[in-house]
């Protein structure tokens, strides 16, 4: 056993995820849906939030019970941010691509099988859809999730596309695996992936992948959006391809470096 596993601290590890559950979608939860989530029985589940709410950082509704973030949490959250100038310096790069193009972006991080929105500039007088602050399913039908798969050495892009449920949410999403790893594959070969009406009916995106610097491994992704009312899927291609790719590469040197070639852990845990 490593140094590193022999310190570890796996009462920490839960605490910090169940308030990494709380965000702009989930404003509160119940203590059922934290333990259903995280996979945690309700006594180990009850006692963490407990300790949490204890300390200031959750508050719990006396009549029904919801928890969410307290305003201790708040001010935490406002320091941590405060500590380090990248999410600034990413927005920075979006909010220049954005105002050069007039164009949708949305910058987000793969956690297991779900995408976890990091930035997001919308396009004025456009029709692109917005997506939530965390996606599930739907690494198959977005450009974000295409891209991030993309970058995976081949051995891990297979494994992870076998576990995945292919879900069809339009006409146009990609169902076969088989097809699923044809197109990745191109996606690598081009450094960019496309999604033509295979999330939402009207909505065309193209992405690239956002690589840890240091480890090189996969983490996320960057994408365009745009309304088929306005552009065609072919004319993306040829005017924003070099540019989306650009654009990860510079995302990309500005994330926070991975200790190890697996930073998008599961939130999955055992007691």
């Amino acid at each position: 056993m490593s140094k590193g596993k022999y310190y570890f601290s796996k009462s920490l590890e839960k605490g910090l995820k169940i308030l990494s559950l709380f965000d702009g979608e989930t404003p509160v939860l119940t203590q059922s849906e934290v333990a259903k989530t995280l996979g945690m029985n309700m006594t180990s589940t009850y006692r963490y939030i407990n300790t949490l709410e204890e300390l200031g950082y959750l508050e719990k509704d006396a009549k029904t019970k919801e928890i969410r973030p307290a305003v201790l949490c708040l001010l935490f959250c406002n320091n941590l941010m405060r500590a380090t100038d990248r999410l600034r310096l990413i927005r920075e790069v979006v909010d220049r691509v954005h105002g050069e193009n007039n164009i949708s972006i949305d910058v987000a991080l793969v956690v297991d099988n779900a995408l976890r929105r990091l930035y997001h500039r919308e396009a004025e007088e456009t029709l692109t859809y917005s997506l939530p602050d965390n996606s599930q399913n739907c690494l198959h039908n977005t450009a974000l999730g295409k891209a991030y798969l993309s970058c995976l050495p081949e051995g891990e892009m297979q494994d992870r596309v076998a576990k995945l449920v292919l879900a069809a949410k339009t006409e146009k999403t990609i169902t076969t695996k088989k097809k699923l790893l044809s197109e990745l594959r191109a996606a690598r070969q081009r450094g960019f992936a496309t999604s033509d009406e295979e999330y939402l009916p009207g909505l065309l995106a193209i992405g690239a992948p956002l690589i840890d610097p240091i480890t090189r491994s996969g983490v996320g992704a960057v994408s365009f959006d745009f309304s088929v009312l306005q552009h065609r899927a072919d004319e993306i291609v040829v005017r924003y391809a070099d540019q989306i790719v650009q654009t990860a590469r510079l995302l990309s040197e500005l994330l926070p470096a991975q200790r190890n070639s697996h930073p998008t852990a599961g939130l999955t845990i055992t007691d």
